[in-house]
């Protein structure tokens, strides 16, 4: 019987999807912070352009830096496996279709939607990342680079990020119209779905 995802981690027994996905989301990440970037000419508010800024910087100076220190170090674990050992190639990195779509999506909303959209479309992101880190970070996981990455999504300054964001989204609601609210909505379930895909096709490697 093959072991559950679960099991994988914490066995240490996926570094080839563990890589798959990492550089899948590196490819994420790196249209995700244009797309905070781009969210801050939707708003006139000083103090939310301040606040994208920090999330901006949070993405690029911490969550990327952390991905690449992670690949390095599977890069150093084995010369046997090419999907390993060409890791930390950035210079192509081909999307999948969940990938690609997933980014089109944030353009898309990026380009057509409110700030309080694309507010919505962002946090899952986030969020899902916490609530998965956490139930993770309560398993003893035998490999190092999985267990720093649950660190890195479990970490207090995730856990005061994601509630930020919460924070936000709550105000952003209470000055919106019933039709507005149910956007929101609708913006944050069709991101936790594509978050969701994310997580399959980076299992099944593609897709």
């Amino acid at each position: 019987m093959a072991e559950n995802p679960s099991a994988q981690i914490y066995n240490g027994t996926t570094p080839d999807k563990f890589v798959f996905y990492l550089r899948q989301d590196r490819y994420f990440l790196e249209e995700f912070s244009r797309f905070l970037n781009s969210a801050k000419q939707k708003t006139s508010d000083t103090k939310l352009k301040e606040w994208l800024d920090s999330l901006y910087l949070s993405t690029v100076d911490f969550e990327m830096k952390m991905q690449k220190q992670l690949l390095n170090s599977l890069a150093s674990l084995s010369s046997s496996s090419n999907s390993i050992t060409n890791a930390v190639n950035y210079d192509i990195i081909i999307p999948s279709k969940t990938t690609f779509d997933y980014t089109c999506y944030l353009k898309h909303t990026s380009s057509a939607g409110t700030f309080s959209e694309i507010v919505s479309v962002m946090a899952a992101c986030p969020w899902t990342y916490l609530e998965i880190a956490d139930k993770l970070s309560k398993i003893d996981i035998r490999n190092e680079i999985f267990r720093n990455w649950v660190q890195f999504y479990s970490s207090n300054e995730s856990r005061r990020q994601v509630e930020g964001i919460k924070q936000i989204l709550n105000m952003l609601a209470e000055k919106e119209s019933e039709k507005s609210k149910n956007a929101m909505e609708n913006h944050f379930i069709t991101a936790c779905k594509y978050e969701y895909l994310f997580w399959e096709m980076a299992y099944r490697l593609g897709s």
